[in-house]
């Protein structure tokens, strides 16, 4: 017990240092619960909200942390802000993995995580035993985790209950990047970015205006995947590279006009 109120004071101290410097100025430090991998949340907030989101499994009537972070609520739905390099899969999450071998009806793909991912043939738009995805090792594919059992491998899919894509499956054209802080390889197909997982989740919320400022200055094609990884694909090689580094270097900006200008500085570097 005294260990666990150790860890929840740093923890606590850790990741509201996290969130105020990138790009959650408006969270009220006051109001933050944290929370630890095996606690269950009995806030009046959380029990109003119909939809649970990232670090929170559904228990019976419990709702137990898996993540540790700070719990977060908007509209309906209940989540925990986490920040982390590696990433834990959860039922529901749209990820991008790439291809690294096939077995029998399965492709095994990796997706960040300790174990790969797999994916049946079958949980592709329009697959049949005779009309199978022709998939090779280094393809990127966009699909939603179907079953993360713990210490298993993730089952993915890229069809939704009506047998639709809905936007998953392989992501072609453009180049290929690996890239982190401090290491850039180019190589292959795609622009592939690997960022925070804080960061992604930020990017998709409606209220994100990264990408909407983006797109009054390029044109370009971005998928956002939950486990940290973003596709991009754009007309020329330059763009891409801008937009990566906008990409990567919003992370750490919080007002909204020193956004707009570091887009407009890098769009007008480009022309």
């Amino acid at each position: 017990m005294f260990l666990k109120c150790i860890t929840h004071l740093y923890l606590n101290q850790l990741i509201l240092h996290y969130l105020l410097f990138h790009g959650n100025n408006h969270v009220n430090v006051s109001d933050m619960s944290i929370y630890l991998p095996g606690d269950v949340i009995n806030e009046p907030s959380s029990s109003d909200s119909s939809i649970i989101g990232y670090g929170i499994n559904l228990r019976g009537d419990k709702r137990l942390v898996t993540q540790p972070g700070a719990l977060r609520s908007e509209e309906g739905k209940v989540w925990l802000s986490v920040h982390s390099k590696r990433y834990i899969p959860q039922e529901g999450d749209r990820v991008i993995g790439i291809v690294t071998s096939k077995t029998g009806d399965f492709f095994r793909l990796d997706i960040g995580t300790a174990e790969y991912a797999m994916i049946n043939f079958t949980n592709f738009e329009g697959a049949t035993k005779r009309n199978r995805p022709n998939l090779k090792t280094g393809d990127i594919i966009y699909a939603t985790v179907f079953d993360s059992t713990p210490r298993t491998e993730a089952e993915l899919t890229c069809v939704d209950d009506e047998k639709r894509a809905r936007g998953m499956g392989q992501l072609n054209g453009g180049y290929m990047f690996k890239v982190s802080i401090l290491k850039l390889d180019m190589d292959c197909y795609l622009y592939f970015v690997q960022v925070s997982l804080n960061h992604c989740r930020r990017l998709i919320s409606p209220s994100c205006k990264i990408l909407l400022t983006l797109g009054n200055f390029f044109k370009f094609e971005i998928t956002v995947g939950m486990n940290g990884r973003i596709w991009i694909n754009a007309s020329t090689t330059d763009d891409i590279i801008k937009i990566h580094d906008i990409l990567v270097k919003s992370e750490l900006v919080t007002d909204e006009d020193e956004l707009i200008a570091m887009v407009q500085n890098n769009y007008t570097r480009s022309v």
